[in-house]
């Protein structure tokens, strides 16, 4: 499903990185809407978030898996002709392979303990690897979020590596899983979906 483009404008002022914790309660007790970024490692979340802000604030690793905390971003936005702040929360990678899986365990567990205990979340921006086949522990994330009906949206990234026709096939293949739930394309490098997310996120703070 694709989002309806309702062109909302949201303009980044600033942003600048809060600080990293490991469980909801070490959260600031700000009021501030926030938006969460999940997805497997090395997907291009940290990409993301400074491609979205035109900013270098979320440190990118070589190393997949390396992040084992949640970081805090504030971001300071304009929209409606009005100045508004939101909190972007980066969240560790999961599936890598050489993790542990005691390891793993523990961050499936910090990030469910965080997204199910926090209120002021309105959406959840998980990201894919288009090049990637959706495999079991993809599917248990997409019932887990149904299940807990949370909003969300999947965003496909790396888009610039691959056909428009493989790009459709992969959205067609999301929508058979999701339930009316937004799919959207994105590529760090070319800036391919940018607007459309922003406009998602503004649309989803309000």
């Amino acid at each position: 499903m694709d989002f309806p483009d309702t062109l909302e404008n949201m303009k980044i002022l600033k942003a600048e990185f809060v600080k990293s914790i490991v469980v909801y309660e070490e959260a600031n007790n700000d009021p501030l809407p926030e938006v969460c970024f999940i997805g497997r490692s090395n997907v291009g979340k940290s990409s993301m978030i400074n491609s979205l802000v035109t900013r270098k604030i979320a440190r990118t690793s070589s190393t997949p898996g390396a992040t084992k905390l949640i970081n805090l971003f504030n971001i300071y936005y304009e929209s409606k002709k009005e100045k508004k702040s939101v909190l972007f929360s980066d969240f560790p990678g999961f599936g890598f392979s050489k993790v542990s899986r005691a390891v793993s365990k523990s961050w499936q567990a910090m990030i469910e303990n965080y997204i199910l205990k926090n209120k002021k979340i309105r959406t959840i921006i998980w990201l894919f690897d288009i090049r990637r086949d959706i495999d079991e522990l993809d599917e248990m994330l997409i019932e887990w979020l149904l299940e807990n009906n949370l909003a969300f949206c999947v965003v496909l990234t790396k888009c610039d590596k691959e056909t428009q026709g493989a790009i459709a096939k992969k959205k067609r293949l999301f929508d058979t899983y999701l339930k009316n739930r937004p799919v959207f394309t994105y590529s760090s490098k070319t800036g391919l979906g940018k607007r459309e997310i922003l406009s998602y996120m503004a649309n989803a703070i309000e």
